[in-house]
This record gives structure tokens, sequence and C-alpha cells, in this order.
């Protein structure tokens, strides 16, 4: 499955709009803010338990999944091509054997959880809150639309000397290293996404910002910015991956890519890439296969480091 798709709920009193873009997408937010709500009525209304006013428009087919673990599981392997949606209040969402049918299915997933689903690789792009966007009396709708958590620009700006921090310690590390380096500024490594938040945290005397994979990111984003919060000169950078960051560089030139960088949904199926991150890994390895920039993320292709390559990654990073 791949491309945007939009869903309209629509009952007499509420109307929830969502548009997703890719195979995971988490509805946050605090009780009360429609988000079980929305579940109920979609649940509802695939079961024809609504009356005359309640209608689920969606170009693809949808799904509840609810109840023990066994039959959801064996439901959603049945199932293709779908929009699936999960309540948190299903205690299968955060099992090891959920997450594992979720990375084999084609369909997208819309999970209403508070918590991180940390079994499973989503964008900080893709966190949403429900909010309300008007009350007129019990006669008139409730428009609820998704309003992103996490926007791009948040947190940008960095106050004197800093530290840059990488996710783990390969290509990625190597090329960030070399570029900050070369201006005084002290490049290293968590080891791991998972290590950013408490690495920012024991280094509450040096402003930090954290570039790390956004595309895979998502669960581990609150724990980060709680930290940065904490850390409040720090900031993070959140491009789609490395890989992306490459490929928007300028210094591999392929047919229709610009297309596929500017609406990356229409290309990325979700069946065969569990992350937008695993796709860009993907397509920069295929379009530099066999040539003198020859891609693998373990180790940086000695290439990009030329002067005039590093510069033109450096055009990318917002810091710099």
């Amino acid at each position: 499955m791949k491309g945007s798709v939009k869903i309209t709920v629509t009952t007499k009193k509420l109307k929830y709009e969502l548009n997703l873009r890719r195979n995971i997408t988490i509805i946050q937010g605090d009780s009360a803010t429609g988000k079980t709500t929305l579940i109920q009525i979609i649940s509802d209304y695939l079961a024809q338990r609504t009356g005359p006013g309640t209608e689920v428009v969606c170009d693809k087919p949808c799904a509840v999944l609810s109840g023990d673990a066994e039959s959801s599981i064996l439901r959603l392997k049945a199932l293709h091509n779908s929009v699936v949606f999960v309540d948190e209040q299903e205690r299968f969402l955060n099992s090891k054997a959920f997450a594992e049918a979720v990375l084999a299915s084609d369909c997208y997933f819309v999970f209403v959880t508070r918590d991180g689903l940390h079994m499973l690789p989503y964008s900080v792009k893709e966190i949403y809150c429900l909010r309300n966007s008007g009350y007129y009396q019990n006669t008139k709708q409730i428009f609820n639309s998704m309003h992103q958590i996490y926007l791009e620009e948040n947190k940008m700006e960095l106050m004197g000397d800093f530290l840059v921090l990488t996710e783990d310690s390969n290509a990625g590390y190597e090329v960030y290293r070399c570029i900050f380096n070369e201006k005084k500024i002290l490049c290293d490594t968590a080891n791991g996404k998972s290590n950013v938040a408490e690495y920012i945290l024991k280094n509450k005397d040096k402003p930090i910002c954290a570039i790390v994979d956004g595309a895979a990111f998502g669960a581990d984003m609150r724990s980060a910015m709680h930290a940065v919060n904490i850390n409040h000169n720090s900031c993070i950078w959140a491009p789609e991956s490395f890989e992306y960051v490459l490929l928007e560089s300028g210094i591999v030139h392929a047919n229709g890519l610009e297309d596929i960088l500017e609406k990356p949904e229409d290309y990325i199926e979700s069946g065969r890439f569990i992350s937008w991150e695993r796709y860009f890994t993907w397509l920069l390895g295929g379009i530099t296969k066999d040539t003198i920039y020859e891609y693998k993320k373990n180790r940086i292709n000695k290439n990009y480091l030329t002067k005039g390559n590093l510069k033109k990654i450096e055009q990318r990073i917002p810091l710099l």
C-alpha cells in the first residue's frame, strides 16, 4: 500500500478528518480528547451498529482490531491494503507478536496511544493529537482534525558553543564529524537512538544538537524532547534519514529523484519497507551501485568526503 489516504468520520455531532501518509500514524492526547470515541465510531459503523448521519469515508477498506491477541493477529494477517485502527486499551498493542505482524503487513495503521511503541519504527512527523476546531451546541458538529505534535522547526536554535550528537557511529556520524570538526565543533555518537535522551540529560552543562533519523525515531521522540526541555539550550534535528540528506544534497542524480523526494508516499510501498528510512537507504544504494559513490551504511565511501561534497551536505543542515 502506498500514497496518501484521507479518512473522514462523521456523526450528527462530530467530524474527524485524518490524512495518512505512511504505514504507521500515532494519535496521542489526554483523556476526553476524542481518541477512543473515534475508534468506537468506526468500529460501530463497520459492524452496522450506527444510525443515519454516521459515515466513514475512505478510499481503502477500514478495520478495527480488538479483543484477544491471537484472534486479532490472525485477522490482521488476512487484511491487505487496508487502514487498521487499534486503541491503546487493547493489551496486544505492545506485544512482540503484534509488532511482528504489523511489520509483515502491507496495511496502513492508526494507533491511538499515549505511550511509545518501541518495537515499531515510526516517524516523528506522523505523531498527532486531535484538536477541536469548534463547538456549536449539540446540533452542530465538533470538527476534529489531526495536528502534528513535533513540528520540524521545533527547537532549532542553539545558544553559544554546542556539541553535535548522532544516533549511531555509522556513515552519518563519519560525515557529520568531518563537517562539524572542521568548524571546531565536537561531534559524538549516542550509540543507538534509545540512548539519545540519556546522553542529553547527562551533559546538561553543554548545549547539544541531536541529529536523528526522523523516519524511525517516533517512539523515542517524547523522551528526547523531555531531555531537550531540561537541557533547554539544546535542539533536535530530525531529517527523514542520513540517506535522505545525501539524496537531497545533489551529490548523486537519477531520473525522477526530485519527484520521489517531493512526495515519497507515492513511491514507498508499505508492505516492502517498514519505514521511509529503510526505503531511502535502499534507494541510495540502488542509485549508486557500481559507481564511485557506491553507498554502504556501515562505513562512508571516501568520495563523499571531498571538500565540494561535504559543502553540499552542509547546505542541507539547518544549523549551519
